[in-house]
């Protein structure tokens, strides 16, 4: 699992799992469900002296081989032994912050959707199948620290603002490729 830092989020790149076993250490991405601050069950690092939550989510896709093709399996999740929050930002603002993390998350992880279904992937072909999905994921990084970038980790409350809607914006688009079951 590739995993990269951000001040007030943190994002899994891609793990692959060859089955679909739920845990309840996980989330995964739903219309129905918001993060709670009950879902950071992580300890706090007070290492990291400047950041004070982070959010483990990533992409999962799980594949096999049917008929031929390459199938899969698209799901955004969040890790809750992975997330954590310090006290002083115990706030409906920074659990707002966290919660657009995560929505990013299903937003490149319907963009994968709809790319994949676009493409068609051949049993045997699953290397150019993983590079394709890590070349995607890289692009979902990208944006996942220009969020924080542009928000200025949380501080910038009219920029997270217009993130929220920017993200709202582009999941509604993208509503023919929902989450899978």
């Amino acid at each position: 699992m590739k995993k990269f830092l951000l001040f007030m989020g943190l994002a899994a790149m891609s793990v692959l799992f060859g089955s679909g076993n739920d845990s309840t250490d996980v989330i995964y991405w739903s219309e129905d469900y918001k993060l709670s601050w009950d879902d950071f069950k992580g300890e706090p690092r007070y290492d990291y002296a400047n950041i004070s939550a982070i959010t483990s989510s990533g992409i999962i896709h799980y594949k096999g081989c049917r008929n031929g093709k390459i199938i899969y399996k698209v799901k955004a999740y969040f890790e809750k032994n992975e997330s954590w929050v310090k006290e002083e930002a115990l706030t409906d603002h920074h659990l707002e912050h966290e919660q657009i993390h995560f929505d990013i998350t299903e937003l490149y992880a319907r963009k994968l959707r709809k790319l994949l279904s676009e493409q068609e992937f051949y049993c045997g072909q699953e290397a150019e199948f993983e590079a394709f999905v890590d070349r995607f994921l890289d692009n979902w990084e990208m944006m996942q620290q220009a969020y924080d970038a542009h928000t200025r980790h949380s501080m910038d409350k009219v920029s997270q603002k217009d993130w929220q809607y920017k993200v709202a914006m582009e999941m509604s688009l993208l509503d023919d490729f929902p989450v899978q079951e």
